[in-house]
């Protein structure tokens, strides 16, 4: 099994590269939608309200996380996103540790992951497809999202490092996603049969 990350900035266009795998017939882990199944189980709920609660009035309402008040407490803090972080992350690996168990005849496998190389994941993968778009994009897109401020979106860049350097040295495939979407479609597809086809040759060698 080939792991293979999607990975990019906030607002850069990973969810596009998902959908497209996904039409393509491939597994795909999707950590932003794991992590909200992860809030929504109670004992997240009790950890992150014996946590946050004294922290952020009103933070839970009917059993529920008010999302948009954690988000907006723990990315002005970096002391305190790395406190919710670690009640979290444990959870969400063990349902990545699922997901491979579930997918293990699979050929490929993709997980998308926003902070690969702010947690320093990268050597988790055999491949790794980043995406981005200049800022001036970024900022429109995320911008539209819903319960979105233009404070919120800069606390999360600051969140995001800008490694472009190091990176590089990791990405098998950078995707200009401001490009035509047949464009991308055709760079996926290549990228994809030319990695089947290396393990074509290598499983009958």
């Amino acid at each position: 099994m080939i792991k293979i990350a999607i990975t990019g900035n906030i607002g850069s266009g990973k969810s596009t590269i998902t959908k497209i795998v996904t039409e393509l017939g491939f597994k795909v882990f999707d950590s932003d939608q794991e992590v909200e199944k992860v809030m929504n189980e109670k004992k997240l709920i009790d950890q992150i309200s014996q946590e946050f609660e004294s922290k952020i009035p009103n933070l839970i309402k009917k059993n529920k996380i008010d999302k948009l008040k954690l988000g907006e407490f723990v990315f002005s803090n970096s002391e305190e996103l790395k406190k919710l972080e670690k009640l979290i992350h444990p959870k969400l690996w063990k349902r990545k540790e699922k997901f491979f168990e579930e997918n293990s005849n699979e050929p490929l496998v993709f997980l998308d992951i926003p902070l690969l190389f702010e947690k320093k994941l990268q050597n988790n993968f055999d491949h790794i497809i980043r995406t981005y778009v200049s800022r001036r994009i970024q900022k429109e897109r995320v911008l539209k999202r819903k319960n979105m401020t233009k404070m919120k979106f800069y606390k999360i860049i600051k969140t995001q490092a800008d490694n472009t350097e190091i990176e590089k040295k990791f990405i098998s495939l950078d995707l200009n996603m401001e490009k035509d979407i047949k464009i991308i479609k055709i760079k996926v597809k290549n990228f994809l049969e030319k990695i089947v086809n290396l393990k074509k040759v290598i499983d009958s060698a």
